[in-house]
């Protein structure tokens, strides 16, 4: 488990404080926290993954598209 930056710190855009532990802790190659970017884009494929899907099964033969289920104008994924 990684050190948490103290409540002095004064690391300022990436600059680090060679009196705090944490930073001391990165000088001596500890890798840095995940974000939560990595959480954000693996919830964004898997959403894009989805709509991909609905959008191929709707416009696919037999689907809603093609059996006109969607009405006069397809408005079917506009948002």
């Amino acid at each position: 488990m990684n050190t948490k930056h103290s409540s002095d710190c004064q690391m300022s855009f990436g600059r680090k404080d060679p009196n705090c532990p944490r930073c001391q802790e990165l000088f001596s190659g500890a890798a840095p926290r995940a974000g939560w970017q990595k959480a954000y884009f693996s919830k964004k494929a898997a959403d894009d993954a989805q709509r991909h899907a609905a959008i191929k099964a709707h416009f696919a033969p037999g689907g809603k598209h093609a059996l006109g289920l969607c009405g006069p104008v397809c408005t079917a994924f506009d948002w």
